[in-house]
């Protein structure tokens, strides 16, 4: 009868700990498929960064990110853009654009590099990030038009 006491409390923390884990904002939107949406006439697969903890681990511990593929950081309100590369060990690009989609900053980001890349304007609402040199070699300007209706559809069903 000496485990029935040690039986109980494992019980109740195993339970403790799988609430615990179905109420972060990790599992609501970890397993969100990625989308396909255009930028002005090229498409990408992008994964979206919602919500804070997506957006505080953005890329970080992955490889790489593959041609045509993005990360799209969402916003609740236009703001000055800050972003970081600490723990991403490969450059990326990163575009900024105002509340209408439209493409207006575009900067290039190193490995590691913790000193933050500041958006100019302090109107911006979504940041997209691809690989280093895709705006570049896909002739995507500032000027460019994200697709809001895809974005906004995509956001709706996550």
């Amino acid at each position: 009868m000496k485990t029935a006491p040690f039986k109980i409390l494992a019980g109740v923390a195993f339970a403790a700990l799988s609430l615990l884990a179905g109420c972060t904002e990790e599992n609501s939107s970890t397993s969100a498929a990625p989308v396909k949406i255009s930028l002005g006439d090229k498409t990408l697969t992008m994964e979206f960064a919602i919500t804070s903890s997506e957006q505080r681990k953005g890329l970080m511990g992955r490889e790489g990110i593959a041609d045509d593929h993005g990360m799209l950081f969402v916003y609740k309100e236009p703001q000055r853009m800050s972003y970081w590369m600490k723990n991403v060990d490969f450059p990326i690009d990163i575009g900024f654009f105002t509340a209408d989609g439209v493409l207006r900053e575009v900067y290039p980001m190193y490995p590691q590099d913790t000193l933050a890349r500041k958006s100019i304007r302090d109107d911006m609402l979504y940041a997209l990030e691809t690989r280093h040199r895709w705006y570049s070699d896909n002739k995507i300007r500032p000027g460019a038009q994200l697709d809001l209706k895809a974005v906004r559809k995509a956001i709706a069903n996550r």
